[in-house]
């Protein structure tokens, strides 16, 4: 640019005036420099806003699929759990003498009436056990194998694996949280 052909047009008489080293060309360059470093620092300001933003929604991102992975870990943990004990009940070899007396001593009965309902192939398994003096072991349609209800005249104890694993599911998800 040269000073013939620059016109300005001011909107107000100058007040002062003064002298710029290096001239227009030189004010010019200094402007322009000034307005590119600007932008860019409005730019790198806008980047990194941008920036913790992706940060802040993969870490929220992360958080949430632990928390899934975790609550899927469980479900699988659960229904692992159910197919093993359903194998182990299917083959008899679940302790059923052992649940009946534990659920026996559960009931708070002590050594008073007390009616077991087994399902039939569970009745079979125990049939030869010798139970404390007024209980008496019946083998019922209604009840699930592996599941023992116990009638007393205090009220019905139901111990059933279904519940029971359904229990330990919510107490883990409960943990989880």
């Amino acid at each position: 640019m040269s000073p013939e052909t620059l016109t300005l047009r001011l909107e107000s008489a100058p007040t002062t005036a003064r002298v710029v080293p290096g001239g227009l060309d030189a004010l010019v360059k200094r402007c322009m420099a000034q307005a590119r470093a600007e932008g860019e620092r409005d730019a790198s300001q806008r980047a990194a806003k941008a920036f913790e933003a992706a940060v802040a929604k993969l870490e929220a991102s992360q958080t949430e699929a632990a928390d899934a992975l975790a609550r899927n870990a469980v479900q699988l943990a659960v229904e692992i759990a159910r197919t093993l004990v359903r194998v182990e009940i299917d083959a008899g070899r679940h302790e059923l003498e052992k649940i009946v007396r534990e659920s026996l001593a559960a009931s708070g009965v002590g050594r008073g009436a007390a009616q077991v309902h087994l399902h039939p192939a569970d009745h079979a398994l125990v049939a030869d056990v010798r139970w404390r003096s007024g209980t008496v072991v019946e083998a019922d349609d209604a009840v699930q194998r592996g599941d023992v209800h116990i009638s007393t005249p205090q009220g019905l104890l139901v111990r059933e694996i279904q519940d029971s694993l359904r229990a330990i599911h919510e107490r883990l998800l409960g943990e989880l949280a």
